[in-house]
């Protein structure tokens, strides 16, 4: 008989559709990708399913066969489980898109209505690891404090626009790293101790990292999702380089959009102006 992997307490988080879910995916080059998915819910014992109708690159990645993902669950209460999963296929017009259909958002909306469900298996699910108020000012105020520490480059691209920048800025502002484990599953972290130093550099305080067991290495690709209170969703990707064992900063090269009207296009370079 098969184990249940996810205990109730995370089961009962997963199904309320107002908690947070990150969708973590990779490419064939191992290039993470994160994206806030809140359509995932359980299907059945082990299996999630969600509906895709707004990723663009999440989905891209699982049709090209990289089946290895992540989902962090992120309560309002700042409670968080990382469920490594492997992914099964998408459903059209079957009895896993009929359930997926009559969950709240596309049951009642006229407007909005998946392209696809997708199933997941869950492989395995982290304990919870919680986050209180306390712990998020000390994250941000060492975080302001790091920034002197890191060197600054100019680039043509990576750059964040201003309000992407001014979002980034502030404490509240919901802030997950993901990256490409030992075992080869994108995987992700909430990390408040992340502030920008420029339009192009991150520094990050490594609590949440090392807190649960992960590990972050010199030049390693990493995705940053970055949801305020808007709402908006944005995506920055780059390379992650060690001050020390508590501290590091990201070097972006791709910003990206993640909301309405225009998810998945590039904001870090001028767009062109037709003639």
């Amino acid at each position: 008989m098969e184990t249940n992997i996810l205990n109730q307490e995370l089961v009962d988080a997963i199904q309320v559709f107002m908690t947070p879910k990150f969708m973590v995916t990779k490419d064939s080059n191992n290039e993470p990708n994160v994206a806030l998915v809140m359509t995932w819910t359980i299907y059945d014992e082990n299996r999630l399913v969600y509906g895709d109708f707004m990723t663009v690159k999440s989905r891209e990645n699982l049709i090209n066969g990289n089946q290895k993902m992540s989902i962090l669950v992120f309560t309002l209460g700042l409670d968080s489980w990382l469920i490594r999963a492997e992914f099964e296929s998408f459903h059209r017009n079957d009895d896993v898109y009929e359930f997926m259909a009559q969950t709240p958002l596309f049951k009642y909306n006229q407007y909005t209505n998946a392209r696809a469900a997708g199933i997941a298996k869950a492989i395995s699910a982290s304990q919870k690891y919680s986050i209180s108020k306390l712990a998020v000012l000390s994250s941000f105020i060492k975080a302001q404090l790091a920034k002197r520490g890191v060197p600054i480059e100019e680039t043509y691209e990576g750059n964040m626009p201003k309000n992407i920048y001014d979002a980034f800025s502030k404490m509240a502002a919901v802030k997950v790293l993901a990256f490409i484990d030992a075992d080869g599953y994108p995987v992700a972290f909430p990390e408040f101790g992340m502030l920008p130093v420029s339009s192009n550099t991150i520094v990050v305080k490594r609590k949440e990292e090392k807190r649960r067991g992960l590990h972050l290495h010199e030049g390693q690709r990493v995705a940053i999702s970055l949801v305020t209170l808007e709402p908006a969703a944005f995506q920055l990707k780059g390379v992650f380089h060690e001050i020390n064992d508590s501290t590091g900063y990201i070097c972006l090269d791709k910003v990206y959009a993640c909301s309405l009207p225009r998810p998945g296009v590039r904001v870090d370079i001028p767009m062109l102006i037709p003639e």
